[in-house]
């Protein structure tokens, strides 16, 4: 019972851990460890297409995939999930996810998406976003960032429902 304790107590003390990233961090992160990205990407999607699922959150279940997770956790990246879409891999990777009260919020980075939500950067400041879902204007806000063809920093800024 007590270890139980201990470990319950060490999962909420690294969740309460997690800095919280900015949009200028995200993008930054992004700039300075690119040929990293590259390569979580090439890995990242070969375990994807060797594993024969269409949707996997990639484990350390081989060398190869415990590789990729820890060079995922230089660059911040919490975890990968791998999906195939017509034959094309994407990759959604969080690098924070919290939920406070009835407030969701998510910096993640994705690659390969097909249909982005465009970002807008008048419209999405991260002061106007929190305060239109705050104040209940819109119930969600969400984009998905260019920072190059295939990669896109992703956010979600969502009040939900009870």
């Amino acid at each position: 019972m007590r270890q139980f304790f201990l470990c319950i107590v060490s999962l909420l003390l690294l969740n309460a851990c997690s800095k919280q990233p900015d949009y200028a961090f995200m993008q930054d992160n992004f700039k300075d460890n690119r040929a990293t990205f590259a390569m979580i990407a090439a890995v990242a999607c070969e375990v994807g297409r060797q594993s024969g699922q269409d949707k996997l959150t990639i484990s350390s279940a081989t060398e190869k995939s415990e590789a990729v997770l820890e060079l995922a956790q230089t660059v911040d990246v919490e975890s990968i999930r791998y999906t195939d879409e017509a034959g094309r891999c994407n990759l959604a990777m969080p690098v924070y996810d919290s939920r406070q009260g009835d407030i969701k919020e998510r910096f993640m980075y994705r690659y390969n998406l097909a249909t982005p939500a465009r970002y807008q950067r008048r419209q999405h400041s991260y002061e106007k976003v929190t305060h239109e879902v705050e104040s209940g204007v819109r119930p969600q806000i969400a984009f998905d960032m260019k920072l190059t063809k295939r990669w896109f920093f992703s956010f979600l800024y969502a009040r939900q429902r009870h």
